[in-house]
């Protein structure tokens, strides 16, 4: 008996100090929880603003390639004028005399704008721009992916939970009648003090685990609303059971998928990252090219021996100059070189790596399906096991209350029984995990 008990309470791994069954209010099918998730989930609602910062980076990156214009201002006080010697041209051109040049006031103000003309890096890093647009939006869809995956096994979870604390209550129901008709009897004496203590010990031993299995239903369930993005204070219901969910599940049309890599969302990434690659590789590439701007610049200064720089009485100075501005390289004692054989080795990883992918992603596909195969059989097997466990479970207490069986038999009976009704509950939520997997594969979450 406690074996079969601790199997059960074996299943989960998380636990809290709760030990009551929290009121539920808000009503959650399995599509709406993952909806929700999507919706709530902050390691989503980050990947969409990965996507926003990714368009902004476009903008970012196109306006380097537009008209620049910026205003400058600044003041100097002269404190002290440099002095500079020069040869003493009206008198005796050997001597050197002292001179400054300048006034104790100077202010200047203007604006210059810049236009680029042509650069092979602008255009290969707009391009890059864009690309990186969209391999953040296929990030966004494998994070949610991610999200959705994580809810439906954590709901998995809270529902096979609920299944074996409900089939443990139940359990124990029948076992205190039982006990206690044992226990009159006892008293009445028809049976001896050992019938009594063999039952009151798989009381016990249930009653613990009621206990635990309420713990770990109220964690799994605070796990859930972590993974949703819902306030663990918030109370919750699911609505979908098992059995419903596993008897929508259309094995044969899942049997019979075919894998089509191209729509996985890992290789789609892969095959983003490997363009991003081929970028940078041009990218360096257009560093060998030349570059070309235009400029045009307005300037004002003011030239002042007392502070009168507002007076409008006094002048300022204009200058003005366009141009443009050419450049070429030529010679860098291989660096660039170097560069463009870094960016064409990463290009190389990239392509292999996707390579790799494509190949690893059909023995995952053909896994799943043997996978989903076994774990089909499995539940099949099960389901009758657990019918034919209730069937024996039922006659034993009949037996048992007609006096023909032992409440040794009877305790071994109702061990059997648990130990059925895990492998049969267990045996669904692999089964609806096997599907879960296939789903991933296919990109169909």
């Amino acid at each position: 008996m406690r074996t079969a008990i601790l199997i059960l309470m074996g299943i989960f791994t998380l636990s809290t100090g709760h030990t009551q069954d929290q009121e539920q209010t808000s009503g959650f099918s399995i599509n709406q929880a993952v909806e929700y998730a999507v919706a709530n989930n902050l390691n989503a609602q980050n990947a969409r603003l990965d996507v926003t910062s990714a368009q902004k980076r476009i903008w970012e990156t196109a306006a380097t390639g537009l008209p620049q214009v910026n205003a400058s201002a600044n003041y100097n006080n002269n404190l002290s004028l440099a002095t500079t010697l020069i040869p003493d041209f009206f008198n005796d051109p050997t001597q050197k005399i002292e001179v400054q040049f300048g006034t104790k006031h100077y202010a200047a103000a203007g604006v210059s704008a810049s236009q680029l003309i042509f650069s092979g890096e602008y255009f290969i890093g707009l391009q890059t721009a864009k690309l990186y647009r969209e391999f953040s939006m296929k990030n966004q869809k494998l994070t949610e992916q991610q999200v959705k995956e994580s809810v439906i096994q954590g709901y998995y979870l809270v529902l096979l939970a609920r299944n074996s604390l409900r089939a443990i209550k139940g359990n124990l129901q029948n076992m205190k009648a039982t006990y206690n008709e044992t226990n009159e009897l006892y008293k009445a004496g028809f049976v001896e003090e050992n019938e009594v203590d063999q039952i009151k010990i798989t009381l016990i031993d249930l009653e613990n685990a009621v206990s635990s299995m309420k713990r770990q239903h109220v964690a799994a369930k605070s796990l859930l609303k972590y993974q949703m993005g819902v306030n663990l204070e918030e109370k919750i219901m699911l609505t979908d059971s098992l059995p419903d969910l596993v008897s929508a599940l259309e094995y044969q049309a899942l049997i019979s998928r075919e894998l089509k890599i191209s729509q996985n969302i890992n290789y789609r990434i892969l095959s983003d990252q490997e363009k991003l690659a081929q970028m940078d590789m041009k990218a360096k590439r257009a560093e060998f090219l030349p570059s070309l701007s235009a400029f045009f610049s307005l300037d004002y200064t003011a030239q002042r021996d007392e502070f009168s720089l507002f007076d409008t009485d006094e002048d300022w100075f204009e200058a003005s100059a366009i141009g443009v501005s050419f450049n070429m390289p030529i010679f860098s004692s291989g660096q660039r070189a170097a560069g463009l054989a870094q960016k064409k080795i990463e290009h190389q990883k990239a392509v292999n790596n996707k390579e790799f992918a494509a190949e690893g992603l059909k023995v995952d596909f053909m896994q799943a399906k043997y996978d989903l195969a076994n774990a089909f059989e499995q539940y099949n097997r099960e389901k009758k096991n657990m019918a034919l466990a209730e069937k024996i479970i039922t006659n034993t207490q009949y037996k048992y209350n007609e006096g023909v069986a032992s409440s040794l038999e009877l305790t071994q009976v109702n061990d059997q029984y648990l130990q059925t009704l895990n492998n049969y509950y267990t045996a669904m939520v692999d089964l609806l995990n096997s599907k879960l997997k296939l789903d991933v594969l296919m990109n169909k979450l």
